[in-house]
């Protein structure tokens, strides 16, 4: 049975986003972190806390999420622009105001709140979170409770007119070892199954997930994978792709947390991705 009272604070980026994927187009609140929060919070019951840096033009579109801290930060939000062509699924993302999008400082409040959840979670969309800030943050975490981390940001720079460009992931052996989860898509990272075989021999007891598309998601062993299919959807059914990675992330580690059955949580996670697929936005 799942727990209905979680604690899960989550670190990591925020912004706007701006939408023209497979057949909706919108302007609304976007990052890994909403996402994720909003999962945990409707599906799950559970108590979410968004350690992150915004700016007061991200209130108009703010879910019912609680962030810290309370009030804006920075003068302005970081901004995406997502341009999903409907006959491929091939995304092109554009990244603006990055200045404003610096890590969280920590503090006495922040710490508390990390020291009592159940999931801590770490989801960028740049690569300024560095190793020892990752450090800092999960030091106050509890030995049970279950770290996961969305590393998309760390594939990624921000090029010429804001153009979101491949990056390698130059500090993975010494962020990984660190989580007890990570969840990533093949798309995100070049040669993504080599690059988590080398991961894995330096983080032996984390789990590598790698999402697969309308394939499933496979687990990188030491030695193979474990592939877990799913039903895939039809592409005149798809409505939104955006955040869908972001949904089964959220759902895989509520459903291991409470089952410690990283198979069977996987499968209930790609039911929840399903249907993100076939909604626009907010999926609740």
């Amino acid at each position: 049975m799942l727990k209905t009272n979680l604690s899960v604070v989550i670190a990591g980026h925020v912004c706007i986003d701006h939408n023209r994927s497979e057949h909706a187009t919108y302007t609304n609140w976007g990052s890994a972190s909403l996402y994720m929060a909003q999962v945990f919070a409707r599906l799950y019951e559970a108590d979410v806390r968004v350690l992150t840096s915004y700016g007061p033009d991200l209130l108009p579109y703010l879910p019912a999420v609680q962030l810290i801290p309370e009030e804006p930060s920075q003068t302005r939000t970081m901004k995406y622009t997502n341009i999903t062509n409907s006959q491929d699924g091939i995304r092109v993302q554009y990244c603006f105001n990055t200045r404003m999008a610096k890590p969280t400082a920590l503090t006495a409040e922040s710490r508390l709140l990390l020291s009592a959840a159940d999931i801590v979670a770490v989801a960028v969309l740049l690569p300024n979170y560095s190793v020892e800030y990752v450090q800092q943050l999960l030091a106050p975490t509890a030995p049970s409770a279950l770290k996961v981390l969305c590393p998309q940001g760390y594939f990624r720079r921000i090029g010429e007119h804001g153009l979101v460009q491949p990056r390698q992931f130059i500090e993975a052996e010494s962020i990984i070892k660190l989580f007890d989860l990570v969840v990533y898509s093949e798309e995100d990272y070049p040669q993504a199954f080599l690059s988590a075989h080398n991961w894995k021999r330096h983080s032996p007891d984390t789990h590598l997930v790698i999402t697969q598309g309308g394939q499933g998601a496979s687990i990188v062993k030491t030695a193979g994978v474990n592939h877990v299919p799913t039903k895939p959807i039809a592409p005149a059914n798809i409505l939104d792709s955006v955040g869908c990675g972001d949904t089964f992330a959220a759902a895989l580690a509520a459903n291991y947390y409470a089952s410690k059955d990283i198979v069977g949580a996987i499968k209930k996670a790609h039911r929840v991705a399903a249907h993100k697929l076939m909604a626009a936005g907010d999926i609740f």
